[in-house]
């Protein structure tokens, strides 16, 4: 196919994955946001890069999921080489740790799902976890380790992306709502901005919870709305934690995101609020309770900052990737849910290979718009 101009909606970390891999394929990138780039979900992410729960849903999504994971080190390597800011990857690994029969029963569960997929955890013995995460609460009953969990700053990394697009000549227009698309037949001519009207010869819906707004103007629905998670950030000496711990069952999950320069990062709620992005004294209570549980030395440190950011749902938790059904040339990448910066990097990459005619690395079927839901959500 021919190089192309392309029009791509919403300025998050897919949007912006999107736009760094059609670059690459030479096409003409304009790329728009509703307000400042990556300020939204993405900025608000942990970052951690995970197979875990993967392997508990299985069949195509552990397979995006994994190639995802597996395309980071040479994606942000090059990233860091084209822009000079670090998206800060580091294979930090994770602990699972089981206080309770409920919690144990649960993690000796997930051991067996990643067996399925030949990837072992390795249970640690208390002398173990005193020697290599000491901070780590004497209450806890079980431990597993897991290596293959990872992470990002996702603050840095957008802006390794950004920094990447603005010196390869991408065309990057923040603060410009998009109002609607401009529409010919089953071909999207282009999109009309609180700016004006810009035109392309091929239209990518990226904008996250607000995907499904945008395409209802078209006259197309997407089951899709907003999932509100809260955050906790503390700041800690580095080394306080070595590796991303997780916990909990009944209550919800606890995870915990250790910074190189000593942020802890603690979330995080998952809430229906609709567009409500205020913290809770409920959720900030949830989240410090659970941190003081895992790591109760860190009732003593700074709270530097809590913020709320909205995830992007789906009709069954995995995301929509493909042709909006009933055009040509509009195209959809949102609805990644809790696993959005986990999925850039391979959600680039397919887009940008489905947009220039090519054969997608993995089948996109699984992904479409109008698909029948997924008998097991992609939580």
């Amino acid at each position: 196919m021919s190089k192309q101009r392309i029009v791509i909606v919403g300025g998050g970390v897919i949007g912006l994955s999107i736009a760094d891999h059609c670059r690459l394929k030479g096409h003409s990138v304009v790329l728009l946001d509703r307000g400042p780039f990556a300020r939204e979900a993405s900025w608000a992410g942990a970052g951690f890069l995970d197979l875990r729960s993967a392997a508990r849903v299985g069949g195509e999504f552990f397979s995006l999921c994994r190639s995802s994971y597996d395309l980071f080190p040479e994606w942000t390597a090059r990233l860091k080489k084209e822009s000079g800011t670090d998206p800060e990857l580091i294979h930090s690994g994770s602990l699972d740790v089981a206080f309770n029969d409920a919690e144990e029963a649960a993690l000796q569960k997930m051991e067996n799902n990643l067996r399925a997929f030949h990837l072992q955890g390795e249970r640690w013995s208390p002398a173990e976890v005193r020697k290599r995460e000491p901070a780590l609460s004497a209450e806890a009953r079980s431990i597993l380790f897991f290596a293959k969990t990872s992470q990002v700053r996702p603050p840095r990394l957008t802006r390794a992306l950004v920094q990447s697009l603005q010196k390869g000549g991408a065309i990057l227009r923040e603060v410009e709502p998009v109002e609607r698309f401009l529409t010919q037949g089953r071909k999207v001519t282009g999109v009309k901005t609180s700016q004006g009207i810009l035109e392309g010869d091929s239209i990518v819906l990226a904008a996250g919870a607000w995907s499904g707004g945008l395409l209802r103007e078209a006259g197309k629905d997407l089951v899709q709305k907003p999932f509100r998670g809260q955050v906790v950030m503390y700041r800690a000496q580095p080394g306080t934690l070595k590796h991303i711990l997780f916990t909990g069952v009944e209550k919800g999950f606890t995870y915990m995101v250790p910074r190189a320069d000593g942020h802890i990062y603690v979330g995080s709620t998952l809430e229906d609020a609709g567009f409500e992005k205020t913290t809770t004294p409920e959720g900030l209570t949830k989240l410090k309770t659970g941190a003081h549980k895992l790591v109760p030395g860190l009732s003593q440190q700074w709270i530097e900052d809590t913020w709320a950011g909205l995830r992007p749902g789906s009709l069954d938790g995995w995301p929509y990737l493909g042709r909006v059904p009933g055009f040509d040339n509009l195209w959809a990448a949102t609805g990644h849910f809790t696993h959005g910066l986990l999925f850039s990097a391979v959600t680039g990459r397919l887009m940008a290979q489905a947009l220039s005619g090519e054969r997608t690395d993995l089948d996109l079927s699984p992904y479409a718009l109008d698909r029948e839901p997924h008998p097991v959500a992609g939580l």
